[in-house]
């Protein structure tokens, strides 16, 4: 199979969409170790499953299930509220930045998904009545960690009203099928700076042939200031770990002076155009 589509049982947001997804494709339950559901999705070239841990816990996936792609289907949380739509890629333990330091690796980007994610929820969420959702990349954070091949998170939030929306869990279904069922063509990019719902980032990808992989944000950048070493590794692991070739670099404004010396001189050492 090609894909690897997540959802967990604790996640109203992500049963839901699951059924949505099984209502929509033809779906033949399956056995599979290590999963409390399974169901192949052959007219997607994907298996749909269900698991009972944290969706941001799942570090077990590669030995687990031979596929070339994950998508993590999850529900989205905010003490704001905010009605949204979002997709990302995973990597950063942003609730301890101190551990950065420890990090290894960022699992592989999918900047090609990402994007087609984006563009697919704008559409159906005008289609089905919710264009006052807010639609945006978050920047690379939380786990799994240790996944070797590209994983991407598409969420819905952000409040337990939202998750349990049916109208809600069909875009999210619908983006789902026609992003895996449809190639873009793009640049792919990594962003650098900004804040945590990536809005110049995404407004870039809307407006342009940007789409992004690994986006490491300015409260991350600022933490690091001091420790030249990590913040080199985490510049070389955003460029490097992606399902495509990094074409471009796009740094925000605000980029602290020393990342951004560190940034320019890196990739333009590997030829990427940087803006």
């Amino acid at each position: 199979m090609k894909y690897g589509l997540v959802y967990s049982l604790d996640d109203r947001a992500g049963v839901g969409i699951a059924d949505v997804l099984r209502s929509l494709v033809p779906s033949t339950p399956t056995v599979l170790k290590g999963f409390k559901e399974a169901y192949m999705l052959n007219d997607l070239d994907a298996v749909l499953v269900g698991v009972s841990e944290g969706i941001t816990e799942c570090e077990f996936l590669d030995d687990l299930l031979d596929v070339r792609y994950f998508v993590m289907i999850s529900k989205h949380f905010s003490n704001v509220g905010i009605k949204s739509f979002t997709a990302h890629h995973v990597g950063i333990p942003i609730h301890d930045l101190d551990s950065v330091k420890d990090v290894k690796h960022l699992p592989p980007s999918n900047p090609l998904l990402a994007k087609s994610f984006l563009k697919n929820l704008a559409r159906f969420s005008e289609e089905f009545g919710l264009d006052h959702f807010v639609i945006s990349y978050e920047v690379t954070h939380h786990g799994p960690f240790t996944i070797g091949k590209p994983l991407t998170f598409i969420e819905l939030g952000s409040s337990p009203s939202e998750w349990g929306l049916k109208r809600a869990q069909e875009v999210v279904a619908y983006s789902i099928i026609n992003s895996i069922n449809t190639e873009i063509r793009c640049t792919p990019t990594v962003g650098f700076g900004g804040n945590h719902y990536a809005s110049i980032f995404t407004s870039r990808a809307f407006s342009s042939d940007e789409c992004y992989g690994h986006i490491i944000p300015n409260y991350v950048l600022k933490h690091l200031k001091d420790d030249v070493g990590v913040m080199e590794k985490l510049i070389r692991y955003a460029v490097g770990s992606s399902s495509v070739t990094t074409a471009k670099a796009v740094l925000d404004s605000k980029v602290p002076s020393t990342a951004r010396k560190l940034i320019k001189d890196y990739c333009s050492g590997l030829g990427l155009e940087i803006s």
